[in-house]
């Protein structure tokens, strides 16, 4: 396993989680990943990045590694966010989630996100900065930008709309297999953990979750390490909200609801 760490670039990197989305953590956090994705880009590489909420169904590499299909052509192809909004504009790009073909084109594109630092800490998320350059890029340089369908590639959008009811119970069931769940549009990373437990998205064993990290490795060396100690070969699966997507019918009297007015996914 290949690992870079350069000290003058990640010794400040926030410790713990963020308390909400565009806090200082947060915003640090996303600076940081703009550096790692430029400097494996800038190496000669391709790069699938994806946050550390989002579980595969199916690998999804082979999809990008097609050179059949169309979709080859693009230079970055990005999950769909779900957000309309002038922000986000045109692509709706989902920064959780997104494919970076290694080419000139690319290598422009994040070296000038690089030194927009002062634009990410302004909007506390690198998101819409590199929204706003994807929209540059593409004329300028002639970056041609896919944003993904969400059929394939759900996220927060899809799991927290009640208009996507029947599509989350097909996954839910089996009907239909994506190539991944990313928690995004999620408050903090409590729920975030409680949500992907309901999906079935869940392996890592209780012992390892609070406070361990990959530190924890050392003390369950007895265990056969982290992989052993941590790991869950099935699902481990908790009902937690009866008015979110699960799947478990999670309709006992005893199980809450987490929105205001929420009803019974089941």
């Amino acid at each position: 396993l290949r690992a870079f760490y350069d000290e003058k670039i990640f010794e400040k990197m926030p410790e713990k989680e963020a308390s909400r989305y565009g806090d200082q953590a947060f915003t640090q956090m996303m600076y940081a990943k703009v550096v790692t994705v430029q400097l494996i880009n800038r190496l000669g590489h391709d790069v699938l990045f994806q946050d550390v909420d989002l579980v595969w169904y199916k690998n999804p590499l082979p999809f990008f590694h097609d050179r059949t299909t169309p979709l080859h052509n693009f230079d970055i192809l990005f999950q769909d966010d779900g957000a309309r909004s002038l922000r986000y504009a045109p692509y709706s790009a989902n920064t959780g989630f997104y494919y970076v073909r290694n080419n000139d084109k690319t290598k422009f594109l994040f070296r000038s996100l690089l030194f927009l630092g002062d634009m990410v800490l302004s909007m506390t998320s690198h998101q819409q900065a590199l929204a706003a350059l994807l929209d540059e890029h593409s004329s300028l340089t002639g970056l041609r930008v896919k944003t993904l369908s969400g059929v394939d590639f759900p996220g927060g959008y899809h799991y927290h709309r009640k208009k996507e009811i029947g599509f989350l119970k097909d996954i839910a069931q089996g009907k239909h297999v994506p190539y991944l769940m990313h928690m995004s549009w999620t408050t903090n990373k409590k729920n975030k953990l409680l949500f992907l437990q309901q999906m079935g998205l869940w392996y890592t064993e209780a012992k390892c979750e609070a406070g361990g990290g990959v530190g924890v490795a050392e003390s369950l060396a007895g265990e056969g390490g982290l992989e052993t100690a941590c790991c869950s070969a099935e699902p481990l699966i908790k009902c937690h909200f009866k008015d979110k997507p699960s799947v478990e019918q999670c309709k006992d009297s005893s199980v809450p609801t987490i929105d205001k007015n929420g009803k019974s996914f089941w």
